[in-house]
C-alpha cells in the first residue's frame, strides 16, 4: 500500500513539473520548478555501509606500516554519504571531489570509488556485489605503484587513495555509498585530519 502511494506521488510530481514547464510558469512558480529539477530519481538510494568491515580494512592496511588504527566517525560518515548521494543524483554518477567543486569547507580528506553496473548480453543490467573491504583494498592496492623513497607514484599511476589511508596524522574515517540511476555505485570515505599534503611523506 505504501509503495503504491509513493508511486502515485511520484507520478503526480512528474505531471505537475511537465505542466509547469509547458505553460511557462517558471517565473511565477520558480520554487515548484526548482523542486522538480532537484527531485531525486526513484532509482537513487543509499547503499548499506558495513562500518566495521570498512574500518577493519583501513586499519589492517595501516598496521602493515606500523600506524595506529583509525576510529569510525558518524559525522564523517554522514558527510561522506551526503557527497555520494550528490554524485549519484546531480553529477551523473561521475567521480568528483568536493574540493574540485569548491564544496569541502571542512577540509576533510576524501577517497572516492565508482563501480559500474553488471551488463549482460541479453540486456539485463544488475547491481554489482561490492563490499566495503573490496573498496578499501582496491584503494590500498595502489601501494604497489607508490615509491616511498621519492614519495611519488610511478609515472602515469595514481596512489593518493593509498597515501590518504596511511596518512600518519589521520585519526578518523567515515564512509557512505549511493546507488546511481544506472545501477552503478558511488562510494566515498572522508578523513580527519586530512592527508596528502604536498612535500610531506605519509608516514
Amino acid at each position: 500500500m505504501i509503495e503504491h502511494l509513493l508511486k502515485v506521488r511520484r507520478a503526480f510530481v512528474r505531471a505537475r513539473c511537465l505542466i509547469l514547464k509547458r505553460f511557462g510558469l517558471v517565473v511565477l512558480l520558480g520554487l515548484s520548478v526548482a523542486a522538480c529539477t532537484l527531485a531525486p530519481s526513484a532509482n537513487v538510494r543509499a547503499l548499506p555501509m558495513d562500518a566495521s568491515e570498512m574500518l577493519y580494512a583501513h586499519n589492517k592496511v595501516r598496521a602493515k606500516v606500523g600506524l595506529p588504527p583509525l576510529q569510525w566517525s558518524s559525522e564523517l560518515a554522514h558527510y561522506a554519504q551526503n557527497w555520494a548521494y550528490i554524485l549519484a543524483t546531480r553529477n551523473r554518477c561521475r567521480m568528483s571531489h568536493r574540493s574540485a567543486k569548491g564544496q569541502n569547507a571542512k577540509g576533510y580528506g576524501e577517497n572516492i570509488y565508482w563501480a559500474s553496473p553488471t551488463r549482460w548480453r541479453d540486456g539485463r543490467v544488475e547491481i554489482q556485489t561490492i563490499s566495503a573491504s573490496k573498496v578499501a583494498y582496491d584503494w590500498a592496492s595502489e601501494r604497489e605503484v607508490y615509491h616511498y623513497p621519492s614519495n611519488r607514484c610511478q609515472p602515469g599511476e595514481q596512489c593518493g587513495h593509498y597515501t590518504q589511508m596511511v596518512w600518519r596524522d589521520t585519526q578518523k574515517v567515515g564512509c557512505g555509498a549511493a546507488l546511481c540511476p544506472d545501477k552503478g555505485q558511488m562510494w566515498v570515505c572522508n578523513y580527519d585530519p586530512p592527508g596528502n599534503w604536498r612535500g610531506e611523506w605519509p608516514y
